[in-house]
Parts: C-alpha cells; structure tokens; sequence
C-alpha cells in the first residue's frame, strides 16, 4: 500500500546493507536454515547453467551472443566456477561489494514530484546519497563500465557450428545474424522494426509452410549494446543447417522482388499496424515501472520513446528498406557483416565435420571459430 512505501524501502535498504557487514555473515554461517537455503540456491543455478543449452535454439542464439558481446560468459564456464564457491568465499565478497554499492530507486504510479520528495525525507540519513535529501548532479551518478560490442569482419561469414548437448535431440538450429550499423538514433530503430514486419509473413510462408523446412522460421531486429543487427532462425529435423542456410539466401533475392511489387497501401496498413503497436498505451504499473527503468538503467532517460518511435516511423518508406537489403543483408551487398552459428543435435541427420564443410563450399573465405576467444 502507498503508506507502507517509506517502512518497505528502508527494510529494503538494510537488509540489503547488513550483507556487507563481517557481524551479520558470521551469525548467517552459523545458522543452519541459512546453510541449507545456501546449499540449495547454489544447486539451482548450478542446473540453470548446466541446462542452457540443451535446447538447440537457445543454444545457437547464446553463441550469437558470445561472439557479439566480448564479456558474456558462457554458462557451462560459470557452473565451473559456481562449484569452488562456499558461503565463506561469498561472506568475503559481499563484504567488498556491499559497501562499494549506491542504489537508484524510482518512485512512479498514481504519486507526484511532493510525495517522492517526502519519501525521501521519511528515510534516515544513513540511506540517503546526501544526507539533507539534496538533488544530485546527474554529473555524479555512477557510470555503467564500458560494454563494447565486437565488430563483425566485413565480407564472408564468421561460422560457428557446434553440437548441441542434448545427444537425444533431432533437430539442428540456425541462425544467420547481420550487423549492421551503432547508432543511438530512433529512426534506424524503426526502419529496422518495420524492416522485420514486413519480411516475417513471407518467411514464414516461404520456408515453413511451402517449403516445411521445420517447425520454427522466424526473423527480428536485434539491438546488442547500441549496435543495430537483423537476425534469421530456424529449427529443422528435416535439414541440415547449410542447405537451411542455401534456402534463406534464396529467400532473400525473392523477397526483395516482393519488396519492389508490395502495393504502396500494403506498406502504409505495416506503417500503422506498427505505429499503433508503439502507441498502446501501458495496461499495468509494472509495465510502466520496468519501461522507465529500463531508461535509467541505460542512462537515456528518453520516457516518450514510444511516442517518438511511432512519429519516427512516418517518414519511412520503401527506399529505406531496400537500402537495408542492398546494402548490409543481401548476398552481394558492400556491407556485409554476417555471422553464421548452428547448434547440431545428437540424433539429428546432420554431422559437424561435413557441415562445415558445406558451409566453406557455399562461402569461400569464410572463417570458422570454435570459441569467443578465438572469434
């Protein structure tokens, strides 16, 4: 309840605090229920890692993210390293975290600037980032570390095929990724969103439903870290992930024929499904919660992006999506930036070695890598 909001934070906050305090962690390792509780969250998440990747979907699409995201770990390396930690190693380093922590809260629903301000002032001194409750420069808050983004070589594919753990599984997964440009920019967003509206119906068309190549074709934009990039997958027991791949590059030369012929009033119905998608408004508080979060905890702070977005998207048309094709996706384009990366299930038909191999005709020069270092 609202009234209840100043005593539920400062709990919060305390609770929070009394981890990094060397008196609490020694009463905690003396109390059993702890212990136990301890022993039993370890061996949840410790499933959690060693259980990621035996679906081949979500395996193809982890290693997509290890490739483009230098710091990502792979889960299987943190079981590995979960397993040497005991309650003493985490005692010791919550007692250097705790301490070293500043937190952010954000205060929204039906409340005004007058009652965030009081709940502040409700709050001990010891929890306030200024004692007297003072507003802060925005020039002090701490700063996200660096996360960069690697760069995808130009020219032919990066491949990565792997057999996925699950050695009962049939299917092979695929998924081809384009990187495309960074930007900070709302329009290359949604040139991007009305780029993967428009190509999801015929994909699905062309390659699940004419072509039965299995039970999954799908596409979407991606956004990794401030850099644009476009992405297809698929999940077949029927192919193998290079003839999977020989069907998506056919489909693309089809598709931007399709593009050319696509009647002016079928791209404007795209153009307002997707404006009026960006402008429904939020149903529930958590919704508006976690979109103003996301915004802090990006530094953005742009709380109308939605709005934006969708006054954006009037000024797209069909130029700006064959400048996309032609120039990052299509197999002949300038730009090309592509990463290839399939998980192989145990009992699938397709085998790594001659994969690969498939792939190296199809592409030549393209380069294969086993690992995020070596990529």
């Amino acid at each position: 309840f609202h009234h209840k909001l100043p005593l539920l934070l400062e709990h919060g906050l305390k609770e929070v605090l009394a981890f990094g305090e060397a008196a609490t962690w020694e009463q905690r390792c003396k109390d059993g229920s702890f212990l136990a509780r301890f022993e039993a969250q370890k061996e949840q998440l410790l499933r959690g890692y060693r259980n990621a990747y035996l679906r081949p979907g979500d395996h193809a699409a982890d290693i997509r993210r290890l490739m483009l995201m230098p710091h990502k770990q792979d889960p299987r390396e943190r079981a590995k390293a979960l397993e040497s930690i005991d309650v003493k190693v985490l005692a010791a380093f919550a007692q250097e975290l705790i301490p070293k922590l500043r937190a952010e809260v954000l205060f929204s629903g039906n409340a005004t600037v007058a009652d965030a301000e009081e709940l502040v002032a409700s709050l001990p001194s010891s929890l306030r980032e200024a004692p007297g409750g003072q507003p802060l420069d925005p020039g002090s808050l701490p700063r996200h570390p660096p996360a960069p983004t690697a760069v995808v070589p130009r020219g032919p594919p990066t491949l990565w095929v792997e057999d996925s753990p699950d050695t009962g599984n049939k299917n092979v997964a695929l998924e081809m990724h384009w990187q495309l440009e960074a930007t900070s920019e709302h329009r290359p967003k949604v040139v991007m969103d009305l780029f993967e509206a428009v190509m999801s119906e015929p994909l699905f068309d062309v390659l699940r439903t004419k072509q039965q190549i299995g039970y999954v074709a799908s596409c979407g934009m991606r956004y990794t870290q401030g850099v644009l990039g476009f992405s297809v997958w698929l999940l077949s027991s029927k192919l193998g992930p290079a003839e999977i791949a020989r069907r998506v590059e056919a489909f693309l030369v089809d598709f931007r024929q399709k593009l050319l012929d696509m009647p002016a009033e079928d791209l404007e119905r795209h153009v307002a499904s997707l404006a009026a998608q960006k402008l429904e408004p939020d149903r529930t508080l958590s919704s508006v919660q976690e979109g103003a979060f996301g915004e802090l905890q990006e530094r953005k702070r742009v709380f109308d992006r939605p709005l934006r977005e969708a006054l954006e998207l009037a000024t797209v048309g069909r130029e700006d999506l064959l400048r996309i094709l032609d120039s990052f996706i299509a197999r002949c384009a300038a730009d090309r930036r592509l990463l290839v990366v399939a998980s192989i299930g145990g009992q699938a038909k397709a085998k790594r070695a001659s994969e690969l191999e498939a792939f190296q005709k199809d592409y030549p020069g393209a380069k294969v890598v086993s690992s995020q270092a070596e990529f």
